[in-house]
């Protein structure tokens, strides 16, 4: 069988997270000052062992939208390898890997309305939102995107990115 995704296709990874399941995120996005996200699971599956440092990665709000905006968060990059659990751990278990992504200020999100506003309405988090993470973008959809997510952050490596919480 064909896999979905291929380096040629990849335009960013895209992780979710429900901020009714992840409060400690959600209190940080709720605080003053620059916030980013250094690390993420995922589900072990073809897709998360295809990240690789210097992959363009996405931080997607979903849940409810009541607390925070449903939408883009964040935008950075992929910074390591994924570091698996235990040895003895189940193939299908989680790992986490390693990021850089800067949060947006909140009131600058991209909502999944201001998406959908600008046709973009193929995303594969909109059309299955229940997917595990990492979920993706392809080229195409982020060149649609740039005009809303602006200047992407340049890509600093691990051992250079010291000071931000």
């Amino acid at each position: 069988m064909a896999r979905l995704i291929t380096d040629e296709k990849l335009g960013a990874w895209l992780l979710k997270c429900d901020p009714e399941a992840n409060p400690e995120l959600r209190h940080r996005v709720e605080s003053p000052g620059a916030v980013v996200v250094r690390t993420w699971c995922v589900a072990n599956t073809y897709r998360s062992r295809m990240m690789k440092p210097g992959d363009r990665a996405v931080l997607w709000i979903s849940g409810n939208g009541r607390r925070l905006t449903r939408g883009i968060w964040g935008v950075g990059w992929v910074t390591g390898d994924i570091q698996q659990g235990r040895a003895d751990a189940p193939p299908a278990s989680l790992g986490d890997v390693p990021l850089d992504i800067p949060l947006f200020e909140k009131g600058a999100e991209v909502s999944s309305t201001a998406l959908v506003g600008a046709g973009i309405t193929d995303l594969e988090v909109q059309l299955q939102p229940r997917m595990s993470n990492p979920s993706w973008v392809t080229r195409e959809q982020l060149s649609r995107m740039e005009t809303l997510l602006g200047s992407w952050p340049a890509y600093v490596p691990p051992e250079q990115a010291t000071g931000r919480r």
